[in-house]
């Protein structure tokens, strides 16, 4: 097998940068103070002055992965030939649930991190797998 796994010709670049943007925006909601960022400062004992020291960089480096997350399920999507969007729930059920928050579990166990900021972290990382993905094969 000489041939490359992953097309990059067959990725929609335009829907990557779209969903990059709406994942972004989800996270910027999931952690305001309207949804879940009290609780989520509370429990990482953070305080309004220590989000305030590398914030920039925190949310470039964010935006960055999430960009890059775009990008591995552009190429999953297109490498699998999805395009019905009902499949975007197993593949965030896939690699949401069963990938990221499955291994960040025995992590938080380790580290003896509360569970609530598991469940925090992790819903999140799973709707937004299911936000960029949900984009990509609806902007076919």
């Amino acid at each position: 097998m000489n041939e490359c796994i992953i097309n990059l010709g067959a990725i929609n670049w335009l829907a990557v940068g779209i969903a990059t943007i709406a994942a972004y925006i989800l996270g910027a909601l999931w952690y305001s103070k309207a949804l879940f960022g009290k609780l989520w400062m509370k429990l990482e004992g953070f305080t309004e002055e220590d989000l305030k020291r590398g914030g920039i960089k925190a949310m470039l480096i964010t935006l960055i992965t999430t960009f890059l997350t775009s990008f591995v399920m552009g190429t999953v999507i297109a490498t699998w030939g999805v395009n019905f969007w009902g499949h975007a729930i197993p593949l965030s059920i896939l690699f949401g649930l069963f990938l990221y928050a499955g291994n960040q579990l025995s992590d938080f166990l380790y580290s003896r991190r509360p569970l609530k900021l598991f469940w925090i972290t992790a819903t999140y990382r799973i709707l937004m797998i299911f936000v960029i993905t949900l984009t990509l094969i609806l902007w076919k």
